[in-house]
């Protein structure tokens, strides 16, 4: 790929084809980042999140790489790619990772292998890969993604092996955090609610106040993002380790005894 001159910052985004981590790639974009946004083929493009960014930013500086980051080799060759295409790779977003809503009886070994690897591998792959560019730049924030509870390892009814990864995935967060504070690189984690429409914003989620959490109404992406853009920030440099809820209140247990709109 050609290289790109930009004094931004570069944020890689994997897992943004589609859904809230599109979203993000356009947090990001607002606030002044270079953004690399992942897709995997042939399951997705990222000619849609593209499309968005520039709607978004007309003079964004935003390209695509395609990758598969449940695997180390891929997961390493994405970020090498991005690095050889910006100069730096200042912002690593760990978004990837399937869901399956089976409960362990009838999980199989397939699924039990995209749950771990797509999302806590991806995760630990993306991060190794990137750890020694950040460390070189003395300078990296990198965020990933758990699931409401997933910092207290709550069990979720149906979602047992995607809760059990994602529960791995806040533990790795917190020891790359303790682990790499000395080299400038902060760790943190977003625990995302139940936001169904992963397109709204967040005037369009304001519209509708009857959703049953305390804050009643629904997460939009611009909710998600923009706390992806907080933990990636200076404002931040102080801030490792940490799980941000982004969930309008709503905890875990009340799964258990709500129905949900």
């Amino acid at each position: 790929m050609d290289h790109i001159a930009t004094t931004q910052r570069v944020a890689l985004v994997t897992g943004s084809a589609s859904g809230l981590l599109r979203g993000v790639c356009v947090s990001l974009a607002r606030h002044g980042y270079a953004v690399a946004a992942n897709y995997r083929q042939p399951r997705s493009d990222a000619y849609d999140t593209i499309t968005a960014i520039r709607a978004a930013v007309p003079n964004a500086v935003v390209q695509a790489f395609e990758g598969d980051v449940s695997g180390p080799e891929s997961a390493a060759a994405l970020v090498a790619a991005a690095h050889r295409a910006f100069g730096r790779v200042d912002v690593l977003v760990c978004g990837a990772g399937p869901i399956v809503v089976k409960d362990a009886y009838d999980t199989t070994l397939a699924e039990y292998r995209d749950m771990v690897e797509g999302n806590l591998g991806s995760t630990f792959f993306c991060i190794k890969a990137a750890l020694p560019i950040m460390r070189t730049q003395q300078f990296g924030r990198i965020v990933t993604f758990g699931m409401t509870g997933s910092d207290a390892a709550m069990g979720a009814r149906h979602m047992s092996l995607y809760a059990a990864a994602k529960a791995g995935v806040i533990a790795l967060t917190r020891s790359i955090a303790l682990e790499e504070a000395q080299h400038g690189i902060t760790c943190n984690a977003v625990n995302v609610g139940d936001i169904r429409d992963k397109d709204a914003d967040r005037e369009t989620a304001r519209q509708r106040r009857t959703y049953r959490n305390p804050t009643t109404r629904p997460g939009s992406w611009e909710d998600v993002g923009d706390a992806v853009v907080y933990l990636a920030s200076d404002q931040a440099s102080f801030v490792n380790g940490a799980v941000l809820p982004v969930n309008g209140g709503w905890q875990g247990f009340l799964a258990e005894h709500s129905r949900w709109p």
